[in-house]
């Protein structure tokens, strides 16, 4: 018998003294790009602090003591209780509980009334055997509620709860019945989870790593978006994507695996070997980088070069392409002009110059010859 369960008479719930509740350190909040520096009470608090707004609730407590009409959702992990909804509400009490912990974790905290103290000391809980039934109680409110999750987040909440009931075979819920429980979308929830699995593949295939990124934040809308687009799923040897069903596990044909790592890369970079991300913004580059991929030779430049300025130009038709590099030769010869008053009469530039002026009119012969020919 665990030292807690006095607290609820053997039933569900009770009133649980706030030094027995330990936070979830398995807070399917805490991806790989955002999640606190260490397992410290004190870091998660920190963390919670910087993004749930922890500072506005600890101030809402500190003026009105703490409203316990909602319990916390805890399970027994190693006869510890562990808070898996409410950590917000845990951390806010523990700042305002304990002076050091709010010193540390640099949060303001008020003077407080003997009178708010007292609310501060045990709080509701709701004992779950079982993280089935937290996800069932949480649904909607812990994910989409006032202090909705990630796209990430949520997304990898969402996988492990489908994995979890496939396990279970017919008797399962379906994404479809986990949508509805969210109350997300079953179309969005569909999108996030199956590029979860292609990241998953892809890690475990050992050929790309979400910490392995070049930028700070994992932008995990460049992939499940990308994957939405005919030419990515293509290059990728996707099937259609059926909604009727689950997202299929492990779903780029393992011949495709380079290819998958190529376009990870190109949206993600990679820090170990310095390799920058080809997706510098969503816009545009995910549409350029679609463009080429749907270009045989663009495509092929891609592959071999990385460049997707360089890659983009084959899109283009080849007159296009040459008017609007005409166009862009004249804005910068512009320039130039307006700027030769600084300029440096050294000889390198005065052969750049001079190769400036035999490219133009090697242009301008060939324009008139070819209009000669025409009008023949």
């Amino acid at each position: 018998m665990a030292s807690w369960d006095r607290y609820f008479g053997g039933g569900q719930r009770g009133k649980v003294p706030v030094d027995e509740l330990h936070f979830d350190r398995n807070n399917p909040r805490f991806t790989p790009d955002k999640q606190p520096k260490s397992n410290t009470d004190v870091a998660i608090i920190e963390y919670l602090d910087r993004t749930a707004d922890l500072g506005e609730l600890v101030q809402s407590i500190a003026a009105s003591g703490y409203v316990d009409i909602e319990p916390l959702i805890v399970i027994d992990r190693n006869d510890e209780l562990i808070v898996l909804e409410g950590n917000r509400r845990l951390g806010a009490l523990k700042v305002l509980r304990d002076p050091k912990i709010a010193e540390a974790s640099n949060v303001a905290v008020p003077e407080l009334s003997d009178e708010i103290k007292k609310t501060l000391q045990e709080v509701s809980a709701f004992l779950v055997h079982h993280e089935d039934e937290a996800r069932n109680l949480i649904g909607f409110k812990h994910i989409n509620g006032p202090q909705g999750w990630d796209a990430y987040a949520k997304a990898l909440y969402a996988s492990n709860w489908l994995d979890d009931e496939l396990k279970k075979g017919d008797g399962g819920l379906s994404l479809t019945d986990i949508a509805a429980r969210m109350g997300d979308k079953h179309d969005t929830l569909y999108r996030i989870v199956s590029a979860i699995y292609v990241l998953q593949q892809a890690e475990a295939a050992e050929i790309f790593r979400v910490e392995d990124r070049v930028k700070k934040n994992f932008h995990f809308s460049h992939l499940y978006t990308a994957l939405t687009y005919s030419e990515y799923r293509d290059f990728l040897g996707l099937d259609k994507a059926d909604r009727t069903a689950n997202p299929p596990k492990n779903p780029v044909p393992p011949e495709n695996l380079d290819r998958l790592q190529r376009i990870l890369v190109w949206l993600y970079g990679k820090k170990s070997e310095n390799r920058q991300p080809a997706i510098r913004t969503q816009a545009p580059d995910l549409s350029n980088l679609k463009k080429v991929l749907g270009n045989q030779v663009a495509r092929r430049i891609m592959m071999e070069r990385n460049d997707l300025f360089e890659a983009l130009q084959m899109t283009v038709e080849g007159g296009d392409r040459f008017s609007k590099a005409l166009v862009d030769a004249q804005s910068s010869l512009r320039t130039a002009v307006t700027e030769v008053v600084n300029a440096d009469d050294d000889e390198e530039t005065i052969s750049i110059a001079e190769d400036v002026r035999t490219r133009a009119n090697f242009i301008l012969r060939s324009l008139i010859a070819h209009k000669a020919a025409s009008s023949e």
